[in-house]
């Protein structure tokens, strides 16, 4: 059982206290062996997309298609807003990247965004697989492969570029 901890305190360990444990925790990774840090990035990536599935760029419930793709459109910074192209069964989503006080193109993972990590590669996979699950949901497919073409992180695009193949 939970104590009952004073708001101001809360507030203070969502502030302070996570930010800082999770940047511990991210550091700690860097130095374990590649298939364990990649199997732990990979859960928490998964975790980050579902997530924005539940909440930030899902589709939902009784949205149709063209009502999607609006809401995309008009998802706020820093989570959007995303423009979708489509060619057959091929969907290209183009997500604006924020941009720093440098000038440059930023990474939009969450933890990069609170400067918890540097951007890292697998970031951008993640995004592509989020961006399959996006379309893939709101066509009510299945998604065949997921690519990241371009991207804040890899290339200092100053959009991340994704393309997701559904099945026929």
């Amino acid at each position: 059982m939970a104590l009952e901890i004073p708001e101001d305190m809360k507030d203070a360990i969502y502030r302070a206290w996570l930010p800082a444990l999770m940047t511990s925790i991210l550091e700690g990774i860097k130095e374990l062996p590649a298939q364990h840090k990649a199997d732990i990035l990979t859960k928490m990536c998964t975790t980050c997309e579902d997530l924005a599935m539940a909440g930030a760029v899902g589709i939902q419930p009784g949205m149709g298609w063209d009502e999607y793709l609006k809401y995309l459109k008009g998802v706020p910074t820093p989570i959007g807003p995303w423009t979708v192209e489509q060619d057959g069964d091929v969907f290209d989503l183009t997500y604006g990247a924020s941009i720093g006080e440098d000038g440059k193109s930023q990474c939009h993972c969450p933890l990069v965004q609170l400067g918890m990590m540097e951007p890292e590669p697998y970031c951008c996979d993640s995004g592509a697989c989020l961006s399959g699950r996006m379309i893939g949901g709101a066509q009510n497919r299945e998604v065949e492969k997921v690519e990241v073409i371009d991207s804040a992180a890899r290339t200092g695009a100053p959009v991340c570029h994704y393309r997701v193949w559904l099945r026929p």
